[in-house]
């Protein structure tokens, strides 16, 4: 497959990027993955509101068995607890746990470095113009 293929190009910068966090995370949190963490930071974000794994698929553009897996884990590990939702026990809401609060604070120092990092001599209007342009992709795949 040609390397100058925007799709190859991103799918190759996207797995530099897990990468670097997964390390980076895993420094602090062994049992914490990028995934997670972010899961962390939607939840925190989000604590106002019932969360539940379905707005996890739909935020995070991934499958059902991904998301129950990961979830899974993060809950076995103590980040978040899945509750049966009042009105349909088959419905889990997602709680972020005094543990997960923890590892997410931690975890978004982390991340803010390596976001400062990753846009580096990228000038604000570059920036602006990249964000577009990635809406503008994943637009053209839905």
């Amino acid at each position: 497959m040609p390397t100058d293929h925007i799709g190859f190009q991103i799918r190759t910068l996207s797995n530099l990027i897990s990468r670097k966090i997964n390390q980076m995370v895993s420094e602090e949190e062994e049992t914490l993955t990028a995934h997670q963490s972010w899961v962390l930071n939607y939840l925190t974000l989000n604590q106002d509101q019932d969360i539940m794994q379905r707005d996890i698929e739909k935020n995070f553009s991934i499958r059902r068995s991904t998301a129950s897996h990961m979830l899974q884990l993060m809950e076995k590990n103590g980040y978040i607890q899945r509750i049966s939702a009042p009105d349909d026990a088959r419905m889990k809401k997602l709680i972020i746990t005094e543990k997960g609060i923890k590892a997410h604070k931690r975890m978004k120092d982390r991340l803010h470095r390596f976001e400062d990092i990753f846009q580096s001599n990228i000038s604000p209007e570059n920036l602006q113009l990249l964000r577009r342009l990635l809406r503008q992709l994943e637009e053209n795949i839905r």
